[in-house]
């Protein structure tokens, strides 16, 4: 499993490599918005459990984080997703999705500007994976 260290505003993931028994450093770079790190993971707490859910388009978490118009950084949403599923808990940051297709920006990693049939039941079946953990019973919006 990978490990984040974080250093004046900088993330550096590690990949340890079992064979040579020694860490490696694969990526060091700055995270923009990672100071709010913690609010934008708390308002994404409170929206999967909000009942009714509903996605959320980044504009408007971005209001609720104030991280701009466009909302919290790529970067900082990517380590959120990360540090959730390395935690054995599911990708809360597909509850946010772009206005134009009503679906995240990014799948696994993977941009989906015009999300395929792949992409959108990888959608539903992420956003059940958080429904079955945080809003046990609600209606899948995917």
């Amino acid at each position: 499993m990978p490990g984040f260290l974080f250093v004046m505003g900088y993330h550096t993931e590690q990949r340890n490599d079992e064979n040579l028994g020694k860490t490696e450093c694969v990526m060091a770079k700055k995270v923009r918005h990672i100071e709010k790190k913690d609010i934008i993971r708390a308002e994404l707490m409170k929206c999967v459990r909000a009942k009714p859910l509903k996605r959320i388009y980044y504009g408007e978490f971005g209001v609720l984080t104030t991280t701009g118009p466009r909302g919290p950084s790529k970067d900082v949403l990517d380590l959120i997703a990360n540090e959730e599923i390395a935690a054995g808990r599911p990708d809360i940051t597909v509850i946010l999705v772009r206005k134009d297709t009503g679906y995240p920006g990014q799948i696994d990693g993977r941009e989906t500007k015009m999300p395929t049939l792949q992409d959108r039941a990888r959608a539903r079946e992420k956003m059940q994976g958080v429904i079955d953990t945080y809003n046990v019973g609600a209606r899948n919006p995917f």
